[in-house]
């Protein structure tokens, strides 16, 4: 199964002039108060559209659109990128808080190599410090249990896709 999504996530509060300026989907709520709003390359667009290069490791998130994301935020906040299907991908995290950029990660899992046993992406970047997207998690608040790590305790799992966020693609 695969697992693609870009996303903001936050408090109510610290995410809510981006929702009203984007005109995304209602946010989704997670767990340990915190919300969703899904970034299509529209969204993105109309964060910052930019001709410049992403941050390296990230996709989509350029330096002036972290600048005017961090601007924007009413609280910390994490902008996080997954693209990965069958064991292979990547992911990217990016926290805010106070106004700026303060710490952002990537990941990339091309794959075992040749002779090595397969391990699935999600299990190898569960794995305490090694997950971008769990370290900023864990800058939010989150606590990971005996049986779940920071990404599966708010529920990031069961939404594979931007469409299944609520965003709408015209066919």
């Amino acid at each position: 199964m695969g697992h693609q999504i870009n996303a903001l996530i936050g408090t109510n509060e610290a995410l809510k002039i981006w929702v009203m300026r984007l005109g995304s989907p209602p946010p989704t709520t997670l767990s340990f108060g915190l919300d969703l709003i899904p970034l299509d390359e529209q969204r993105l667009d109309a964060i910052a559209m930019s001709v410049e290069p992403a941050i390296e490791g990230f996709t989509y998130l350029t330096p002036v659109m972290a600048e005017k994301i961090a601007a924007e935020l009413s609280g910390p906040a994490l902008y996080v990128e997954t693209k990965y299907f069958g064991g292979i991908g990547s992911q990217s995290a990016a926290y805010f808080e106070d106004s700026q950029l303060i710490w952002s990660s990537t990941e990339s899992n091309e794959g075992p190599s040749a002779g090595s046993p397969p391990v699935s992406f999600h299990e190898e970047a569960a794995d305490v410090g090694k997950s971008p997207i769990n370290e900023g998690l864990r800058r939010l608040g989150v606590v990971r249990s005996k049986d779940c790590d920071e990404f599966d305790q708010i529920g990031l799992q069961r939404f594979r896709s931007l469409e299944a966020l609520g965003i709408e693609y015209d066919d």
